[in-house]
C-alpha cells in the first residue's frame, strides 16, 4: 500500500511538472520572442543613427588627411575655489582637414591667431573649476572646437583637444 501512495505521489509530481513545463513554453518564450525582436529592432535604429552624419567631420577624415597644431604650456584662469584664483597648465591641440576646401585659407592663419585661440579656450575654461575640468572634459573641447570654428568662419577644423597638464 506505502509503494501504491508512493507511486501515486510521484505521478502527481510528475504531472504538475508537466503541467508547469507547458505553462512555460507557452507565456515565457513567446514574451522571450518579443523582447528578443524588439531588442533587434532598437540595435538597427541605433546602427542607423551611427551613419547619420552627426560628427561625420572628424570620423571620416583619414589620419594622413590631418594636420595638427600644439600650443603648449598656456596657463590659463579657471573658475574660483572657495575664493582661492585658479590656475591650469593647458596644452591646445587644433586639429584640421587637409582636404577640406578652406585648408589652404586657414592653415596659414592658425599660428598668427594662436592668442585669440587661446583666449577663446580660457572663454571656455573660465566656467569650470579645477576638478570639473577633468569631468567634463568631452564638452570642453566641443564648446572650444565650436567657438573656434565660429573665428575661423569654417568647420575645416575638426577637433580641439584640450591636455590639462596642471592644476594650481
Amino acid at each position: 500500500m506505502k509503494r501504491n501512495m508512493l507511486a501515486i505521489v510521484i505521478l502527481a509530481v510528475t504531472l504538475i511538472n508537466l503541467t508547469l513545463s507547458a505553462v512555460i513554453i507557452f507565456t515565457v518564450i513567446p514574451k522571450a520572442k518579443r523582447t528578443d525582436a524588439l531588442i533587434e529592432k532598437i540595435v538597427a535604429a541605433v546602427e542607423l543613427d551611427t551613419e547619420s552624419g552627426i560628427g561625420k567631420n572628424y570620423g571620416e577624415v583619414a589620419l594622413a588627411d590631418q594636420d595638427e597644431y600644439t600650443f603648449t604650456d598656456k596657463m590659463i584662469n579657471l573658475k574660483s575655489n572657495n575664493d582661492k584664483p585658479s590656475l591650469a597648465q593647458v596644452s591646445i591641440t587644433v586639429t584640421l582637414n587637409k582636404k577640406h576646401d578652406d585648408y589652404k585659407v586657414v592653415q596659414p592663419t592658425i599660428e598668427s591667431k594662436e592668442n585669440r585661440i587661446i583666449s577663446v579656450v580660457g572663454s571656455v575654461l573660465k566656467d569650470y573649476t579645477a576638478v570639473e575640468v577633468s569631468t567634463y572634459a568631452e564638452d570642453i573641447n566641443k564648446d572650444a572646437l565650436e567657438k573656434i570654428q565660429e573665428i575661423f568662419q569654417s568647420d575645416c577644423i575638426i577637433e580641439v583637444t584640450l591636455s590639462v597638464i596642471a592644476v594650481n
